[in-house]
């Protein structure tokens, strides 16, 4: 049973302050919450106008730091089904949750995913939420949405079906894409230092290395200590690494101050990881985030 609260009463004074948005649902319509971009551009390419949909967080957000609002609380307790990204993502839903009830609506879009350890990993059974950063996981978190919306909706279970597939062609393309650029970078190139160590599921795929990362973990809330920023520069320097990446979501200033002191430089353009960009980027999209960010590591590497 649902759990209704009178969010206007009691938080009322935040509404006009919240980015999330709020469809007018149509009748029929399968109500819809989605946490992340990633987990609402699956679930907006599969639903199409057969769903109203609600996506929490905003392009450029930092997933690890939201905090619920009444209109995101108010959302998420009208939803028929909610879709999280999960692997531990989204600790501040759990959280809601508790107070909101639904916990039963709720489907982890990172079931059957085989997940990686980050590299700082503290316990056995710590894992890295960015999965969907190679092809061949997006499109598993994709057939999650879709088959999360068949059983809740099984009269557009087919309609369904043919978007996922459309989709997955996409995704595969997008796939020859990325391994025709990585495999034009030389291998002694293929050093990857970023912001945090978001990546890993994105090198693994595709033949890159990771060489570190401006914070030591997936959780940039914490900055590093001075001496885990002198062995980032010890390591850049006898690593030859030429570039340092930087990411949407993530404040570059300390990448900045490791590329001053190393004579690395920071690439311009961002990667998009706990993000996808926003509407007119080209990023906007499963595929097209995963292409960005081939190209740019692409430039990146390849160049003087």
């Amino acid at each position: 049973m649902r759990h209704y609260l009178t969010w206007s009463t009691l938080l009322g004074v935040l509404l006009a302050a919240c980015t999330v948005p709020a469809p007018a649902p149509s009748e029929g319509q399968l109500r819809v919450v989605a946490t992340t971009t990633q987990v609402g551009e699956a679930a907006r390419a599969v639903g199409g106008d057969l769903i109203t949909l609600t996506v929490l967080l905003s392009p450029g957000a930092e997933a690890h730091e939201f905090e619920i609002t009444p209109p995101a609380a108010a959302a998420i307790e009208d939803a028929d089904l909610i879709l999280k990204s999960g692997a531990g993502l989204e600790s501040w839903l759990d959280a809601a949750l508790a107070t909101i009830g639904g916990a039963d609506r709720v489907r982890d879009m990172s079931a059957g995913i085989e997940l990686r350890a980050p590299a700082d990993a503290a316990t056995a059974s710590e894992v890295d939420p960015h999965y969907w950063l190679s092809v061949p996981n997006a499109i598993g978190m994709l057939e999650n949405v879709r088959d999360a919306l068949g059983a809740a909706s099984p009269g557009d279970a087919d309609a369904f079906e043919s978007a996922a597939a459309s989709y997955v062609a996409r995704l595969r393309d997008a796939d020859a894409q990325i391994r025709r650029l990585i495999a034009e970078i030389p291998p002694d190139r293929r050093g990857i230092v970023t912001n945090h160590d978001a990546l890993g599921y994105f090198l693994a795929e595709y033949g890159l290395r990771f060489v570190g990362s401006v914070f030591p973990s997936l959780d940039v809330s914490a900055e590093p200590n001075p001496g885990q920023l002198a062995d980032l520069a010890d390591t850049i320097r006898r690593e030859g690494v030429t570039a340092i990446f930087s990411e949407s979501a993530v404040n570059p200033r300390l990448a900045r101050a490791i590329a001053h002191e190393t004579g690395a430089r920071v690439v311009a353009d961002p990667l998009y990881t706990d993000s996808l960009g926003p509407q007119g980027s080209g990023a906007d999209t499963l595929d097209g985030m995963l292409l960005h960010d081939a190209h740019v590591i692409h430039d990146a590497l390849i160049g003087p």
